[in-house]
């Protein structure tokens, strides 16, 4: 084994020195052999490097679908269109180039408020709501969640001209429980801040008090007092402060359900369009539970965007 290194070295030192003569004595020679010993080193490489790179290209494509299989079997979250048939995000992002642009840039030209609706607005119709300005009023419990001050302001306001609102939306979270919550003040309209964002696409998750008890004992009625009395068809305004921007809204659906019912999952589920879904209490108060029996469920689907008429 020795003796064999012994001769390699040798061979590798001669060989060496032949290149040193050569490279003086006959240097077009010598530049002819460096460039093909670079050619063949990177004929050799570039193989090698391509085999690996395609499998590791290949384990992770297979890692990913492992993955999205997994997601798969373990989204809880649904994409569901009107008519409540469950819609998988593959398909929802095939559908995505069929659903209607939104305006992004300020310099689009939108068409006036009063261009998009079918009947005028009277203002003094809108008697049920405020800014929000009253704080909180509630006592904690029961479903409703701190919603008052600047941290919870958002700068939308809802209008429902067929059940008189017109009202401050504020964001509310999960309750203790879990569940959607309400707003501690009963004449503003809570956004639920893990629903999409009005004027987006998906499903923008309101609620709003019918009645209430005040903390003093006070009883009377709240924002969402006459929301029963909408009717599909029936326009619903989201009016975007800061960008003065009229989402105008169609009512598609309305439904009476007990929030225990697996109907109520599809209310509260994620959607393709961009839709507004309305929540409000309703029918018998058990008194045992504190609460309603029923919930009155609106759900409007985004038809037009304004700009204010003046």
């Amino acid at each position: 084994m020795r003796r064999d290194l012994r001769g390699f070295s040798s061979w590798c030192y001669d060989l060496l020195w032949y290149l040193a003569d050569l490279r003086y004595q006959q240097p077009r020679l010598f530049l002819a052999i460096f460039a093909a010993f670079i050619a063949l080193v990177v004929l050799i490489l570039v193989p090698i490097i391509g085999i690996g790179g395609g499998d590791t290209q290949v384990s992770r494509s297979q890692w990913t679908d492992r993955s999205d299989a997994a997601g798969d079997s373990e989204r809880s979250v649904r994409y569901v269109p009107y008519n409540g048939l469950a819609q998988s995000q593959a398909e929802a992002n095939a559908d995505a180039d069929a659903l209607p642009a939104l305006p992004s840039e300020p310099e689009v030209a939108l068409p006036r408020l009063s261009a998009v609706l079918k009947e005028r607005i009277n203002g003094s119709d809108l008697i049920y709501g405020s800014d929000g300005s009253e704080g909180s009023i509630l006592p904690l419990d029961n479903g409703v969640v701190p919603s008052s001050g600047p941290r919870f302001d958002t700068h939308w306001e809802i209008i429902v001209p067929s059940a008189g609102i017109r009202a401050a939306v504020v964001q509310v979270g999960l309750t203790p429980d879990g569940a959607m919550g309400s707003p501690d003040n009963p004449f503003v309209v809570g956004w639920f801040n893990r629903s999409a964002i009005p004027g987006e696409l998906g499903n923008a998750l309101l609620g709003g008090h019918r009645d209430y008890q005040d903390r003093d004992g006070n009883v009377d009625v709240g924002v969402c007092w006459k929301l029963d009395e909408t009717r599909v068809g029936d326009q619903l305004i989201m009016f975007d402060q800061g960008a003065e921007r009229y989402y105008v809204y169609d009512i598609v659906d309305i439904a009476t359900i007990r929030p225990d019912s697996p109907e109520a999952v599809k209310y509260l589920s994620q959607t393709r369009e961009s839709v507004v879904t309305l929540i409000t209490c309703s029918g018998d108060f058990d008194e045992d539970t504190n609460s309603y029996e029923e919930r009155i469920v609106v759900v409007a689907l985004l038809n037009a965007i304004a700009a204010p008429d003046t």
